[in-house]
């Protein structure tokens, strides 16, 4: 079988997964100060750095041929713009169409004076050690073994995407396919 594209391989190549090991703390770092939900922002850069996989060998071809050493971080940043404009537009017709959540309690006189009622409903005292302190002022380390795993994730959903891209284009050839023939046997048969 000729292939007019090679097929893209399974695992990440050496130079996207450097890439990823160059930008993943920054865009954690932005991704969880544009958020407001930490989840959120979790789900937020991974996207973006798969679409960069998803464009990674017309971005390497672009660096190349056309001497252009900042594409794929020009692309990182318009794609993870991208993503964050649409996360918003999301939340915000998600918050405008759902109304809001109301946690209405009715205190009644025997619920109020019942001693173990009251004490399950207080809330619970925390706790906090030096670590969790500290935390906001240390800045972890990625390992290479995070970035692998990151670069590894990103590049299947892209892997994905491809194979997902290609069986609508051949559905699409399929029935156009079809429509040409049926058009042409119309006009042989009239």
């Amino acid at each position: 079988m000729v292939r007019l594209l090679p097929a893209p391989v399974l695992e990440p190549p050496p130079g996207y997964v450097a890439f990823v090991a160059a930008h993943l703390e920054p865009l954690r770092a932005e991704a969880t100060g544009a958020a407001v939900d930490a989840d959120e922002a979790q789900r937020l850069y991974p996207e973006a750095l798969t679409d960069v996989a998803v464009r990674w060998r017309w971005l390497e071809l672009v660096r190349r041929w056309l001497r252009r050493p900042q594409v794929a971080e020009r692309y990182l940043r318009r794609a993870f713009h991208r993503r964050l404009r649409r996360w918003r537009e999301q939340s915000l017709v998600a918050t405008v169409d759902e109304p809001a959540d109301f946690d209405v309690r009715v205190w009644t006189a025997d619920r109020l004076w019942t001693a173990d009622r009251l004490w399950s409903e207080r809330p619970r005292r925390a706790y906090s050690s030096g670590a969790s302190r500290m935390a906001p002022y240390v800045r972890p380390v990625p390992s290479d073994r995070m970035v692998l795993a990151e670069a590894s994730v990103a590049w299947w959903h892209a892997y994905e995407a491809h194979r997902r891209r290609r069986r609508i284009a051949l559905a699409v050839a399929f029935v156009l396919l079809i429509g040409f023939v049926i058009r042409l046997h119309d006009a042989t048969v009239g």
